[in-house]
């Protein structure tokens, strides 16, 4: 109770200090509110993410995805603005000075280059469905999540959570769904992993993306079966046509793991006397390297890790034609915590209590067994082509290589051999046509995707596989239109796939058997959107979507290293059927008070989950035992996002996700469902303060309620009476960003504290919460210069 008290005095202390500097401050300037909406000339339809840029002041803002816009200008200069967008021409106004707030409406006219068109057709955000929830992540806010891995950063978001194996080893989860049920799509690629276990995090580097987005409705009509829980878009920026020589540099230090991230990245641009011609590149690298983790009070033992990866990009633009290249390799090393691997059953039960775990030991920069090893290459061309007052035609093709290996504690001299050697190669093939409006304002696009996979167990691992070797075929077509008018619009899509799945494994008996399976998939959506007027937007879709079992939910048949459990699979599974409502409201009461209400009910038939059986005792220890099983299962829940700015450039931010999920068969709650989070910011934000562009604070309070509603877990499957839900935690995060504008540079600074007070606490999503707790305090140095 005590520690608690001191938690909340040291943030309301903190908050008053911040409000007395600012209130003392304020008398000195003079200022007001520059708001409104930028709009499309003629059909005045909202142009998104538009900068709107004051070369005075050297500031600005961005629209938002309505359009809309506000920021604080002094009210005694009279100022010019500039408004860009890709897509449209640029604009220059002028805005007088003045007391009162002003108010007004910007209108962009289409761009008619050749060779503007050709890059905004070859980036255009067209994929994603009008009427679904996404959140993005821009590149200003991507700034201050450097040196976290893809997971962490988009489980900032509103109903976007965590899945941890260790603290090394991270997976998104949306709205309760997570696995082979999200597509993350990497530079219009869907990305070919293996993505089937828990333990497998998303095999990219970060510092490649200068945007994510995270579409949270039903997404599979546009990104195929996998996509059934939603989609994770990682773009690039863009090459564009620059006679100047660009680039970054990113250093990140911290100090729970007392490592530290690299990363530098420099493009440019070949231009011909052809004014509608270019070539345009890109190279990137990042290394990362970091010792073995910190919890509140003792060192987790093998969890350090280590990152070497590359990629690089170029184009060819020449009037309506278009073609691109780009080739990543991600190479990763994971430790594994030592303390998980634990020899029987009453050991597994002392675990729960012991703190520090077995096997604790001083800190060291050493990756020992059990570990993971991962390289994972990615190779994609893109042709693009302009077809005039018809629309514009696409050809992406996509070869992945992925090879893991998994090295367990062994009790002879074959430590250094891999206990699971895996190689998935994977090509895919997408033509998409994308067609201009017809009937004044129906769009869309019609496309045809094509997938090919082989796995292959290498020899020699001495150890049963645990995933067979296969062969996936998958085909699938796709429809998608939507009609649009000033303040609303409807859509609807279809799309069909079919997989056929060719495995090669031993039966019980040691027979060579080629078992084999095929599905049909369909998927459909409707649903639009309404403005009512400029601060209630309402927008909603109901899909169905069905997805086949994966591979290892059909096969997996042993000793799973990296989570030290037995996983069995069942051959019998059948497609996964799921009906979806999703809804949102976006409400703005003034430009200081902005509220999003987002909605969304799941009805899921022969729902695929793992469920706990007795430990088995095994001639390499005892291991707990799952079994993957089907059932009728329902998942609801809201996530509420809210802000107020108290007073000039002083907000709070407040967003809650709430939600529930039912196995309706059983009568039990869902296993590996989150528990409700709510979490506040105390934002302030300086402009043009001691030769800074800007200083931003923000100190973040998450509240993580215990997870009441766990059903049947491990310890109950053993018949004890021990049942390890964590219980609910408070923590608190801290953080300075600055901006600086130099000579033909920028250069941001930001330092971030993370569990400020070091709270001692485990999460429900972390398979090895039984062993450990979560990481401690750290302290991150992020260091950014672009020129």
């Amino acid at each position: 109770m005590l520690r608690l008290l001191q938690e909340k005095l040291f943030v309301f202390t903190l908050v008053a200090v911040l409000c007395t500097v600012r209130l003392s401050s304020a008398q000195d300037n003079c200022e007001k509110i520059f708001s409104g909406q930028v709009l499309t000339e003629g059909q005045h339809l909202p142009v998104s993410f538009a900068t709107i840029y004051f070369p005075e002041l050297q500031t600005g803002t961005q629209s938002d995805e309505h359009g809309y816009f506000s920021i604080h200008i002094p009210c005694n200069l009279n100022l010019e603005v500039e408004i860009r967008q890709l897509e449209y021409q640029a604009l220059t106004i002028q805005v007088k000075k003045g007391k009162e707030d002003l108010q007004q409406e910007i209108y962009l006219k289409q761009k008619d280059e050749h060779l503007s068109t050709v890059t905004v057709h070859a980036h255009k955000r067209d994929d994603i469905l009008r009427s679904n929830v996404e959140n993005v992540l821009t590149s200003k806010e991507l700034k201050r999540l450097k040196g976290k891995s893809l997971s962490e950063s988009v489980s900032t978001l509103p109903g976007v959570y965590n899945i941890k194996t260790g603290p090394g080893i991270n997976k998104p989860m949306i709205h309760g769904l997570y696995g082979s049920r999200i597509q993350v799509v990497n530079n219009e690629v869907a990305q070919m992993g293996q993505q089937w276990g828990v333990d497998h995090a998303p095999e990219i580097d970060p510092f490649i993306a200068s945007r994510i987005t995270v579409v949270k409705g039903a997404s599979a009509v546009k990104y195929g079966p996998r996509a059934i829980g939603g989609a994770l878009l990682l773009e690039p920026e863009p090459l564009l046509p620059d006679s100047a020589l660009h680039g970054s540099v990113d250093l990140v230090g911290f100090t729970n793991g007392r490592g530290g991230i690299g990363s530098g990245m420099l493009s440019g641009s070949i231009l011909t006397n052809n004014t509608d011609e270019s070539f345009n590149w890109r190279i990137q690298a990042s290394g990362k390297k970091s010792g073995d983790q910190q919890a509140a009070n003792y060192n987790l033992t093998n969890t350090g890790s280590q990152e070497l990866n590359f990629s690089t990009a170029a184009n060819y633009i020449n009037e309506n034609f278009q073609a691109d290249v780009f080739y990543s390799r991600f190479q990763t090393e994971i430790g594994i915590l030592r303390g998980a691997h634990i020899g029987n059953v009453d050991n597994f039960f002392e675990a729960l209590e012991r703190r520090p775990p077995f096997y604790t030991e001083p800190f060291s920069y050493e990756i020992n067994n059990p570990r993971q090893e991962v390289v994972h290459h990615l190779l994609k061309t893109k042709i693009h082509h302009d077809w005039e007052e018809k629309g514009a035609i696409d050809f992406i093709y996509g070869f992945q290589q992925n090879n893991r290996r998994e090295y367990d504690i062994r009790r002879s001299s074959d430590d250094n051999r891999a206990s699971i050697d895996l190689q998935l190669a994977s090509h895919v093939a997408k033509l998409h046509f994308l067609h201009d409006p017809v009937l004044d304002n129906l769009v869309g696009s019609i496309g045809i995707d094509y997938e090919y996979q082989n796995n292959r167990n290498v020899p020699g691992t001495g150890t049963k596989p645990l995933i067979p070797n296969y062969q996936s075929f998958q085909t699938g077509l796709f429809i998608s239109e939507s009609w649009i008018k000033t303040n609303w619009n409807i859509e609807a899509g279809l799309r069909y796939d079919r997989i056929f799945l060719d495995v090669l494994k031993f039966d019980a008996d040691g027979n060579l058997i080629n078992p084999t399976h095929s599905y049909d998939m369909f998927a459909a959506i409707a649903g639009g959107g309404y403005q009512f007027n400029r601060n209630l937007t309402f927008k909603g879709n109901l899909s169905w979507s069905e997805r086949a079992p994966n591979i290892n939910e059909l096969y997996s048949q042993g000793l799973h290293h990296s989570v030290a459990a037995i996983e069995e699979g069942d051959q019998t599974l059948g497609s996964e059927q799921s009906a979806k409502i999703l809804t949102s409201f976006q409400y703005k009461l003034t430009d200081r008070l902005k509220f999003n209400l987002d909605g969304h009910f799941s009805r899921i038939n022969n729902y695929i989950y793992l469920q706990p059986k007795e430990p088995r005792l095994t001639i390499r220890g005892a291991f707990p035992v799952y079994q993957y099983q089907q059932t009728l299962a329902t998942i609801s829940g809201f996530d509420a996002i809210g802000s107020y700015e108290l007073f000039h450039h002083f907000s709070v931010n407040s967003k809650a996700s709430v939600i529930r999920g039912n196995d309706l068969d059983n009568d039990l709650p869902l296993i590996f469902i989150p528990a409700d989070r709510w979490e506040n910011t105390l934002k302030w934000r300086l402009a043009n303060k001691w030769d800074f562009k800007e200083i931003e604070f923000n100190l973040t309070g998450l509240q993580v309620f215990k997870q009441t509603r766990a059903p049947i877990t491990e310890t109950e499957a053993y018949e004890e009476a021990t049942v390890p839900v964590p219980e609910a935690y408070f923590i608190t995060n801290f953080s300075i960003d600055t901006e600086k504008q130099l000579k033909n540079a920028q250069l941001n600074i930001g330092v971030s504290i993370y569990n400020v007070l070091n709270r001692d606490y485990t999460d429900y999503l972390n398979r090895l919460r039984f062993y450990a707790g979560e990481t401690g305090r750290n302290i991150e140095l992020r260091i950014n210069y672009i020129f």
